[in-house]
């Protein structure tokens, strides 16, 4: 079982993304990965190396390479949740300017999850939630990707969960009971 938790920063997805690890025994991993790409990713999205909106594209689809080779090794073990994955990529490239097709494109060996979560907030909410800032954090950004996170949720069948007035455990149980309608608890 592969399980993505998608959202803006500050919708509370490495939170519980990290709860249902631990809930399910399951591998926790997230995107970037701490691979050297994904560190220098990291570099890139703090605002400390320039580089163009396509090259970044680029750089996440070789980073998702790398890890999705260690998730296909997890999965051999044990069901895995993964902190970000393919969606971000489409949802944060495209509003930045980079054609959706060609993200797609670049992403075609990524691997299919089972289920994505996608956590959706205010985006008042979000930016107050949020310790670190990177080159993404500004409100009108944020709200057109969370506008391209809901079209992506209705064409891939996303389980959408509205986290801004809620806390952290009903959170946390209303995925456990989506879970447990699927028989998967």
């Amino acid at each position: 079982m592969f399980i993505v938790f998608e959202g803006i920063d500050g919708s509370g997805k490495t939170t519980q993304s990290k709860l249902l690890a631990e809930k399910l025994n399951a591998f926790w991993t997230y995107e970037p990965s701490d691979s050297e790409i994904g560190r220098f990713i990291r570099e890139i999205l703090s605002g400390n190396v320039k580089v163009d909106n396509k090259t970044l594209a680029l750089l996440f689809a070789a980073d998702r390479v790398e890890h999705t080779k260690l998730i296909k090794e997890e999965l051999k073990k044990r069901a895995v949740v993964c902190d970000r994955y393919l969606y971000s990529s489409i949802a944060y490239q495209s509003v930045a300017g980079v054609d959706e097709n060609f993200i797609k494109s670049i992403n075609r060996y990524a691997l299919e999850p089972d289920i994505v979560f996608l956590l959706v907030v205010d985006i008042e909410t979000a930016l107050k939630r949020v310790k670190t800032k990177d080159i993404f954090e500004k409100k009108d950004f944020l709200e057109k990707v969370q506008n391209k996170y809901l079209e992506l949720a209705e064409e891939y069948n996303f389980i959408v969960i509205d986290t801004t007035k809620k806390s952290v455990k009903v959170v946390h149980e209303e995925i456990l009971n989506y879970l447990k309608s699927l028989k998967i608890m």
